[in-house]
């Protein structure tokens, strides 16, 4: 007989509760350490699932099918329970982005990389519609180039980051700035923004000054913007007819002297990847928010000083 089949097994009288401890703190620690744990046994499995499927990240048309893939084997409404944020960044098939979708709807935050419209012409809105409660959603890269569609934000959504060319883009009879008034939960609203000639960092502030008005609708009174703060991530350089560290300070200069809502604009440098930006913030939790939230605080408090 081996000295391997006579060696004492190096957790054999640990506590249950402490070898779970050790366990889950290593796969919340490092995901590649998660996804070894995981053939580590079945009960093994079982205690790491949370923090290997707690953040889900598919870049990838590979990623996609195998995260379907992996849920096959596990219980029908696991994916519901357990992600938490989901970011779908392959650009399809359609089909397989709709099924994770589908089975994620219980994401607290969802970032979309893949195109919004082409989604929509396949599989309508009914999906996104379905979610039990997303708070926060971000349409980046390729999502909203071609416009966007208020249908295709979750209606509990509270906090919404798009570019500036997604609110400008696609035809419809109401305008994208009038579009966002479609979502009656919105508080936050990052726009990712690069200053052109066509459109001026004074310009773009007079468009957020009218999104903090109140709205009337037709046949009601005024109503109140329930938006807190508006994020003005600025891309760019500090070369050329734009530079990025001026476009941020004239709107933080503009949104002080106007003051009112408007002391709820705060303007600051984008981010190299909003993606990465975005996994990041929900990894470590410190949000994308915090920055812009601690201005308007800051400039709320002086004026009541």
């Amino acid at each position: 007989m081996s000295a391997t089949q006579h060696a004492p097994l190096i957790f054999s009288n640990l506590p249950v509760e402490l070898l779970r401890e050790v366990f889950e703190h290593a796969a919340s620690s490092d995901r590649a350490t998660a996804r070894s744990l995981s053939l580590v046994s079945s009960r093994v499995r079982h205690w790491i699932d949370p923090a290997l499927f707690h953040t889900v990240v598919l870049s990838s048309t590979r990623t996609l099918r195998a995260f379907l893939t992996a849920l096959t084997k596990r219980p029908a409404d696991f994916a519901a329970q357990r992600v938490k944020h989901l970011g779908v960044f392959a650009l399809g098939p359609v089909q397989s982005i709709d099924q994770v979708l589908a089975a994620c709807k219980g994401v607290q935050s969802l970032a979309c990389g893949f195109s919004l419209p082409s989604y929509k012409l396949v599989k309508g809105c009914a999906t996104v519609q379905a979610l039990d409660a997303p708070r926060e959603q971000h349409l980046l890269g390729v999502a909203g180039s071609d416009g966007w569609d208020a249908a295709l934000v979750g209606p509990s959504v509270t906090h919404l980051r798009m570019h500036l060319s997604s609110i400008l883009n696609g035809g419809s009879e109401r305008s994208g700035w009038d579009r966002l008034a479609q979502l009656p939960q919105l508080t936050h609203l990052a726009v990712v923004y690069r200053a052109t000639a066509d459109k001026s960092a004074s310009a773009l502030f007079s468009d957020l000054e009218h999104l903090l008005s109140p709205q009337r609708t037709s046949g009601t009174a005024s109503k109140p913007s329930n938006l807190q703060l508006i994020l003005v991530q600025v891309l760019g350089t500090n070369s050329g007819a734009f530079p990025a560290d001026k476009v941020i300070a004239d709107v933080n200069s503009a949104a002080v002297a106007a003051g009112g809502n408007a002391l709820r604009i705060a303007a600051e440098r984008a981010p190299l990847s909003a993606a990465r930006q975005w996994e990041d913030s929900v990894r470590s939790g410190r949000g994308v928010w915090e920055t812009g939230e601690e201005v308007v605080r800051a400039r709320l408090a002086a004026v009541k000083q």
